[in-house]
């Protein structure tokens, strides 16, 4: 089992290396390092800077999320801890495939809090439910606002955001189902499961339907929070809803960096829902390698040959690069924090029970 993990993280790293080697080769056909540092140099640093509130309330949107599902489900937290949620989320989503990772560490963060598990996998859900509808709308949003710049992405990248969009449509309907119609949506998972046991044997039918039942039994916990308040799902979309345009925005914000004209907030915003959606389900950490060279492909236009290098390279840094490193600091901040409350409550624990051992030893010599 540990071999196949392996050869699977393997795999993707090195599908990670290639993509990037890749770019930098694109990168550099079309420009000397020379040229690539002058252009990264003449963009207006002050406007760069409004990049970091922006992703800052990135972070804080789906803290607010949060904030709002575990009140409603009893087991508020502070928000600065929901912020710390956000934080993790980001950093694990970032670094591993298909952002698999960052669901996960948050319910263990929650659960180190007090929160328990059932409660934590919920909010997750319901945030995850409202990103990807706020990410449909985006979708659509942009394919009307775009006009004639989705035809510049090409092909490739054209195959990429209809294979996107059609993941993003597909879990939605899922979840969606699981959540109001549990009946069809636990005969549906069992004839997965079925035909699963059919084709590979050795799969554990009965465990795999136990897990069904417990990932159903989420979902109804789910509609019956949403049936008591449903303003609660509206408020999560709405949060995503902005989040994804902060992210979206980044390249804006590096357009005007750079002293450019001509396209307005909306389409540049449009264009980055595009290939944001085109690359947000490949199984790569944070989309790395792909990310880049579909944004070269698709900003073309806007940029211009010799900015469009430069303004992705600004781009993610803002919206990726920066946000993890932050987030890593912070991370390793409130772990560090935690390490010292517990070793400081360690001599106190063993200074209160000093006493009643020597007591106890006392009695039995005694």
């Amino acid at each position: 089992m540990r071999v196949k993990k392996n050869g699977k993280n393997l795999l993707c790293l090195g599908a990670v290396l290639a993509l990037l080697a890749w770019t930098v080769y694109t990168i550099l056909k079309q420009q000397t390092p020379g040229q690539l540092a002058a252009a990264l140099l003449s963009a207006d640093w002050r406007v760069l800077l409004l990049g970091l509130p922006l992703m800052a309330l990135f972070l804080c949107c789906e803290a607010a999320a949060t904030w709002s599902i575990l009140r409603a489900l009893g087991c508020g937290q502070p928000f600065r801890r929901c912020a710390y949620y956000s934080c993790t989320g980001f950093f694990f989503s970032t670094i591993t495939p298909s952002a698999t990772g960052g669901q996960p560490a948050q319910i263990v963060a929650m659960s180190r809090d007090g929160t328990p598990a059932a409660s934590g996998a919920l909010d997750m859900l319901l945030v995850t439910i409202g990103y990807n509808t706020a990410a449909m709308g985006w979708g659509v949003f942009a394919l009307c606002a775009a006009g004639g710049l989705t035809e510049r992405l090409g092909g490739q990248v054209g195959l990429l955001l209809g294979l996107g969009l059609a993941v993003f449509a597909l879990l939605d309907v899922l979840m969606f189902l699981f959540l109001f119609l549990p009946g069809p949506a636990r005969r549906l998972l069992y004839g997965c499961i079925a035909l699963g046991a059919r084709v590979f044997p050795s799969l554990d039918r009965a465990g795999l339907e136990e897990k069904a039942d417990a990932h159903l039994a989420e979902y109804r916990r789910g509609a019956q929070l949403i049936r008591r308040s449903p303003q609660l799902l509206a408020r999560v979309v709405e949060l995503s809803a902005l989040q994804l345009a902060c992210s979206y925005a980044m390249p804006y914000v590096v357009y005007r960096a750079f002293g450019l004209s001509g396209f307005s907030l909306w389409e540049v915003m449009a264009l980055q829902a595009l290939c944001a959606i085109a690359v947000g389900y490949l199984p790569l950490p944070g989309s790395a390698g792909a990310a880049e060279n579909v944004f070269l492909r698709g900003f073309l236009l806007v940029y211009g040959e010799g900015l469009v290098a430069p303004a992705m390279i600004l781009s993610r840094t803002l919206n990726c690069y920066l946000v993890l490193l932050a987030t890593a600091v912070i991370l390793a901040t409130g772990r560090a924090l935690r390490r010292s409350r517990r070793e400081g409550d360690a001599p106190r624990d063993a200074a209160s029970e000093g006493p009643d051992r020597t007591l106890y030893q006392e009695k039995r010599t005694a």
